[in-house]
């Protein structure tokens, strides 16, 4: 974490929260580099080598979700960019298919209480997955809007 809050407490509740490790402001870049460069070496330690362990994959109608990468392959294994909250958003539905989801239940899963009550972004997320994921967009197949329901992922989804 890079932040300008600087107090014991507030390093002690970041490192808490699950980060590496915690720089406030101001900050020299070079003692920023170092602490990079510490995170990233105690990152390859653990680090499986090859046949050591498989990353947790996701398939759904040929795509795969990388979930240690957090990448999406389309089913000619190019790389699709998503936003974070695109990426979250699409895990929640993998999560959950066939189950029809309230715009609410989408935002906590995805946000947690991060969000107001009447938040409607998650629409436009929607709108932003379908555009990357759906071949006809005025005819979704893979995310159905659900009629005073909310939306449902309606394609098998497998584990490996």
């Amino acid at each position: 974490m890079l932040t300008a809050m600087g107090e014991l407490s507030d390093r002690v509740v970041g490192l808490e929260m699950g980060a590496d490790d915690y720089l406030s402001k101001p900050f020299d870049a070079r003692e920023l580099l170092a602490r990079v460069r510490a995170v990233l070496r105690r990152a390859g330690e653990s680090r499986p080598t090859m046949g050591e362990a498989t990353r947790p994959l996701i398939r759904f109608d040929g795509w795969q979700l990388d979930l240690t990468r957090r990448e999406l392959r389309s089913p000619e294994q190019v790389m699709i960019a998503l936003s974070s909250g695109e990426f979250d958003l699409l895990l929640v539905f993998v999560e959950n298919p066939q189950r029809v989801l309230t715009r609410e239940q989408l935002l906590t899963l995805a946000r947690g209480n991060r969000h107001e009550a009447f938040d409607r972004s998650i629409d436009v997320q929607v709108s932003r997955l379908r555009r990357k994921l759906e071949f006809d967009t005025k005819r979704p197949a893979m995310i159905r809007t659900v009629r005073n329901g909310g939306y449902q992922f309606t394609v098998s989804v497998t584990r490996s």
